[in-house]
This record gives C-alpha cells, structure tokens and sequence, in this order.
C-alpha cells in the first residue's frame, strides 16, 4: 500500500471492485417435476387414521397443497433452470417421464428430477402404475437343496434401454439429480445411477416429513450454493426440528424407531454435487483465467472440493504493478517484501503474491468469505483444498487500496487427484 492511496477515488474504485465477480458459462438446465396425485390419497397425509378425517385431508391436499408444491418449484425453477417440466396427475406416467428425458437430453439440456408421492421398497408409485427398482430372488428347492437366483430388472433401469431402443445404442440421458420425497425412495438410488444420474437422494425407509423437507433440500441445493450431501443433511435436521412436536412422532414404533428417527435421507452417488456444477473441474481438467490486480475479487469459476488436489500456474512472465507511476512497484506472482505501511494486507503472505480463498457463493460479500480458508499461491503451487466452496483469487494488498494497482496476471488451474 503507497501512501498516496487514501483518496476518495482510489476508496471509491476499491469498493466498486467489491461485487465484480466473473460469469460461467452459460448452461442449460431443466427440472422436471414427477408428482403423482390422483388416487384420492396423499403421501402428506398417510399418519392420518382411515375415515373421514383423512378423507377430507386428503381433499385438501389434492386440491391445494401439492397444486402448491408444482407452484412452488416451478418458482424455484426461474431464472435458475431454463426449463420446468410439471408432471403430476394424469401426466405422471412412465411414457411421459421417457419421453422428456430423451426431449431434454436431445436438446442438450442437464435434467434435474424431483419425485413426490407414495412408494415402497423399490418402488415409486406414478398414475395407475409404478417405477420400479432391479429386485433379485432366490429360491430354495425344497428337495435337492439348489439355488436359483432371478433378477427382475425393473422399470426404472428399462428407461435406458427403451430410450437407446429409438435413438441408438450410445444414447444417454443428460439426468443429474434424482430427489424423492416417496417412503422407501432410497431404495432405487441404484436404478437412477444405473441410467445415468450423477446424484440420487431418497429416504431408504418411512418418509414421515416430506414437507418442509423438500422446500429445504431444493432451496439449499439450487438457491444457497450447498453440495447435495449437504442440502440433504441441513434439510433433514430442520425437519426433525418442526415435526418433534406433532403427538406420536416421538413415540418409540415396533422396529424401534421414532418416526422423527425412521425419517432419513441416503445420498448415492456424487454427494459433492452442486447446483452449478460447472464450476467443479473433472480429474485433469484445467481453467485459464485473468486475475485483475486492481480487483479485490476475481471469481475463476472454480469450486474447490475438500480432499482434491490442484496445482496452480502463473504466467512466467506475467506482471502488475502496486502505486501509481513512475513510484509504483512492479513484480511477478511471488510478490515483495511487505514494509510498515502494509500491515493491513489481507493475508501476511507478501504485498501483492497471488493468493486464494474459498466463498460460499461466488460473490465478494464478506458474509460469504470462510474464514480462515486463504491460501499463498505464489507463481506455483499444488495444493489439496482443506473445504469446499468456491474459488476467489487476488493480489495481496489492504482491501481499500486497489483503486491504484494495475496489470494481470494470468493463472492456470488443474485438479490433478
């Protein structure tokens, strides 16, 4: 920091530089919406004894409270997705579900599919039919003793198949994330990956909370930047807290759970997903980008995964110079000596070294930042990232005293493990 940078204009540029941050690429996304709702029952109301008190729940919640869950996330949806796909009611078919997951994988569009509704062990139920789970049998000859085991493949797995039946044998669906609010739905996380999803999310026993679960799970996953393991667990949590006051959910059942603990959700699959996946680079990928000196915040595009190792490059001859000319100090990546007047530098590591931390969204608001998350980069380094959350580069200097810096320099990064 020179001394000649407590001007209004520098302060004024410095605080500016706050909120750049830089723009992903652009990537089209659909989320389809599998709601069955049309047998005079609902998943909402299934603790409700049989009789007129159900019946007329189940009334309610036909006409208004899962009408309101295809409002609500095709409000979630925009501006977010570019495409909502509502199949609930008669449109909550097996031949409707195909047929959009050919459409958007076609059209090149990354499906995210959110199913509410009844359901068993591997089973999810639809309009007058179910999906269904890879099930395997074994039966006992009674009389020589020998085993037969029989798979039944299952209605779920078959959807591959049917799709590459009509659009040849190297089609895939472009399907991402599978959340079920059905009882038993974790059950067939195996048959959503087996056809393709990165991520499978579902209760493997009674779902006796699927609302506000799935308000949690979506917001977290799609609004508040969390990772799917995370959503599922945060969302779960807040659930159990709403619903331990409702009579009979803490009441120990026959298999030795509360309802409140019989309630879980099973991640199968990428737990480390997020909504904006783009921004997580695949094994030996590797993301060029520009960082300005003169910004506080410079947003690669890049989430770092805890546990992944990257390396860092920085141009061999890349520079930016620190002050104004002809008094302004011009160095590479590495940095200079700090003398008295930085001390309030954001990181101790040397006055304008490339440096890198972690956000929770990719912005500059400090609300955001995680502490404690810097790292010093220098020209090189290979480093395995301690958290998660998204990428912010920058040269080391006070925060208010960007205004007179200038130059770029460029980096490379590349997840190598």
């Amino acid at each position: 920091m020179k001394t000649n940078r407590n001007t209004i204009a520098n302060l004024i540029i410095a605080s500016a530089a706050l909120i750049t941050v830089s723009a992903s690429s652009a990537v089209n996304r659909t989320l389809i919406l599998l709601q069955e709702n049309n047998d005079g029952s609902s998943y909402m109301t299934g603790a409700l004894p049989a009789g007129p008190v159900r019946d007329a729940a189940d009334a309610i919640v036909d006409s208004f409270i899962e009408g309101g869950e295809a409002t609500k996330l095709q409000a979630l949806a925009a501006g977010r997705y570019q495409r909502f796909v509502n199949l609930s009611d008669s449109a909550c078919t097996r031949a409707n579900l195909l047929a959009e997951l050919i459409r958007q994988s076609k059209d090149g569009f990354i499906t995210d599919l959110a199913v509410l509704g009844h359901g068993s062990p591997e089973s999810l139920r639809l309009n007058g039919e179910n999906l269904t789970g890879q099930t395997t049998t074994t039966l006992v000859n009674p009389i020589t003793g020998t085993r037969s085991t029989f798979t039944n493949t299952g209605s779920i797995r078959t959807l591959l198949s049917d799709a590459r039946a009509t659009q040849g044998s190297a089609f895939n669906f472009k399907l991402r994330l599978v959340h079920m609010c059905n009882c038993f739905g974790g059950t067939t996380n195996d048959d959503w990956l087996a056809i393709g999803a990165k991520t499978s999310v579902g209760a493997p026993l009674m779902n006796w909370m699927p609302e506000p679960m799935i308000t949690f799970f979506w917001d977290d996953f799609v609004k508040n930047d969390k990772r799917a393991i995370q959503a599922a667990a945060d969302s779960l949590v807040a659930t159990r807290i709403l619903w331990q006051a409702v009579p009979g959910y803490t009441t120990v059942q026959s298999n030795g759970l509360t309802k409140i603990q019989e309630t879980q959700q099973v991640v199968a699959g990428n737990g480390n997903l997020i909504f904006k996946d783009e921004y997580q680079l695949a094994l030996n990928q590797s993301r060029t980008v520009t960082v300005q000196a003169n910004q506080t915040h410079n947003f690669p595009s890049v989430y770092l995964v805890a546990g992944q190792k990257y390396t860092f490059t920085s141009g061999s001859t890349d520079t930016w110079q620190n002050g104004i000319a002809p008094f302004a100090t011009t160095v590479n990546a590495i940095g200079y000596t700090p003398g008295p007047i930085d001390a309030l530098r954001r990181h101790p590591a040397n006055m304008m070294r490339l440096i890198g931390e972690r956000f929770t969204h990719p912005n500059g608001s400090a609300l955001n930042f995680i502490g404690g998350s810097g790292f010093s980069i220098g020209r090189t380094l290979t480093h395995t990232a301690s958290g998660h959350g998204f990428l912010n580069l920058y040269a080391n200097d006070n925060i208010l005293a960007y205004g007179d810096n200038s130059g770029s320099i460029a980096v490379t990064i590349k997840r190598i493990e």
